[in-house]
């Protein structure tokens, strides 16, 4: 059992660290206009894929806090709060590239990666705290 406990953490953590790499591909794609398009064209590859990811991890976490942490309060933490909203704000990038061709949305899609860079690196820091 206490093996089955770290799974989230390690998973997550990869997680955070492949949403890092993809959201740094957008980043990159706004300061290189010669690679901009592949590089554009990779963050648009892989953010499904880490997004699917990232809503894993994060049933993952509760599944776990309810099955195998018993001294923890399911979804009584900051950790799962920060969660929430960070799903929030991925789920906003997903939804928003969708129409990236209109200029308003493609304004307001940074932000939502821009959030969900810092509410990531939040849940790391809340996440050491309650780890096993």
């Amino acid at each position: 059992m206490t093996v089955l406990a770290y799974i989230h953490p390690v998973g997550a953590g990869l997680t955070v660290a492949l949403l890092g790499y993809v959201g740094s591909l957008g980043i990159r794609a706004r300061n290189d206009r010669r690679h901009a398009r592949q590089l554009l064209a990779r963050h648009a590859r892989l953010a499904p894929i880490m997004y699917g990811f990232a809503l894993a991890s994060w049933a993952a976490g509760f599944l776990s806090t309810w099955l195998l942490r018993h001294d923890l309060d399911l979804a009584g933490s900051a950790h799962f709060r920060i969660s929430l909203v960070l799903v929030l704000a991925l789920s906003g990038g997903a939804l928003s590239s969708r129409w990236m061709m209109q200029p308003a949305i493609r304004a307001l899609h940074p932000w939502f990666g821009a959030a969900a860079i810092l509410l990531a690196a939040a849940q790391v820091f809340f996440g050491l705290q309650i780890t096993p």
